[in-house]
């Protein structure tokens, strides 16, 4: 009887010493889990506030940038993607257009699918997409090509010859993004308006003037401002993203892949937040 009893008290130790083992383990992992994120956060907020220094410095004439650099991040910004935000810009318009046109016309309605498909497009929908496609193509570039300088120690040579990074590297894209992000929010709203009508008047036989007319009367300059907004606030988002995820980018060449990717979601993640803050703040403004 005394055996048994010792066993099992032995048995009940262990059990109790593998429980508390668990659960030190756990409240181990959540707080190294809450001390990563707070040093995430912190970095993040930091590199933000280092960004935008830089850019007042440069207003106020106290950062030299040489022309070349301008003309490579506002040509990678600009003329380059105009193919692919048209494209995609007409096609997202066609797309609304037929979906719209196809519920109104069960109402003798469809002629209302030009208001449907312009105030959609200008007020977040063109954004939108131009912001997700420079994301995807623009931040992934910015990372990758920010990324791959730190794997060649690049970076660390700027720093040792005294070049600050944030203005030879951040500073162009940042200010390319938020300049170029505007004008192709104006060309994928008119892409899309242009792939509406090619249903509206194509497929449903809606008059060009009547359609045109519609369009018009649906483009409301607070509209029209808000749109162009959103495209301004994606620009910033999108430069951010894809410049911190490049500099704090590992040291090997599978950490480029990796940063890369996580410019992309993040970018498009933290435009999808900004959408649901802005739209709060404006509609408590009643805008």
């Amino acid at each position: 009887m005394a055996q048994n009893t010792g066993c099992f008290l032995r048995s009940s130790q262990r059990r109790n010493t593998a429980s508390s083992g668990r659960a030190n383990n756990f409240i181990e992992d959540v707080g190294a889990w809450g001390i990563c994120i707070f040093s995430a956060l912190c970095r993040g907020l930091g590199f933000i506030n280092a960004a935008f220094a830089s850019v007042v410095r440069w207003v106020r004439g106290g950062v030299f940038v040489r022309r070349v650099d301008w003309w490579a991040a506002f040509d990678t910004v600009g003329p380059r993607a105009v193919l692919i935000v048209s494209l995609i810009s007409f096609l997202i318009g066609l797309i609304l257009a037929f979906v719209g046109a196809a519920q109104l016309k069960l109402f003798g309605a469809q002629v209302y699918v030009a208001s449907l498909v312009a105030i959609a497009a200008i007020r977040i929908m063109g954004a939108m997409m131009t912001g997700i496609i420079m994301a995807g193509r623009t931040g992934a570039s910015y990372a990758a090509t920010i990324g791959t300088m730190r794997v060649n120690e690049e970076l660390d040579a700027l720093r040792v010859i005294g070049i600050n990074r944030m203005d030879f590297l951040v500073l162009p894209r940042l200010v390319a993004m938020s300049v170029c992000m505007p004008i192709l929010t104006l060309l994928a709203d008119f892409m899309a308006i242009l792939g509406g009508a090619a249903v509206g008047c194509g497929m449903f036989h809606i008059p060009l003037g009547e359609y045109t007319s519609y369009t018009i009367q649906a483009l409301g300059m607070q509209n029209f401002l808000v749109g162009v907004f959103h495209g301004w606030v994606y620009g910033i988002i999108i430069a951010l993203c894809g410049c911190y995820y490049g500099i704090y980018c590992g040291r090997d060449a599978g950490a480029v892949g990796v940063a890369t990717t996580r410019a992309v979601v993040s970018a498009i993640v933290w435009m999808v937040v900004a959408t649901g803050f802005i739209t709060f703040v404006f509609e408590v403004l009643g805008i």
